[in-house]
């Protein structure tokens, strides 16, 4: 869509994906993506599930994830005068 309209990916704008999935490599330019371990989430959102199905709380906590940056981002340029 970006490239419809005439913009240049990373020079006009950054493009972000999430989940790190391997069609993210095969972009041109390559995805810059967040990695989250599907495993990882599904078993907490099971456990959750479960959870609110016996009716108590379902626990918290973080999920770790870390960006895998690639050729779709690029630092913001400078102001112009």
């Amino acid at each position: 869509a970006a490239r419809r309209l005439g913009l240049r990916i990373p020079d006009d704008i950054s493009v972000t994906g999430l989940d790190d999935l391997a069609l993210a490599t095969a972009l041109d330019p390559e995805l810059t993506t967040v990695h989250l371990d599907a495993e990882l989430f599904g078993e907490r959102g099971m456990h959750a599930l479960l959870a609110v199905l016996e009716g108590r709380e379902p626990h918290g906590g973080d999920i770790p994830v870390h960006l895998v940056l690639r050729g779709s981002t690029a630092p913001p340029r400078a102001p112009r005068d």
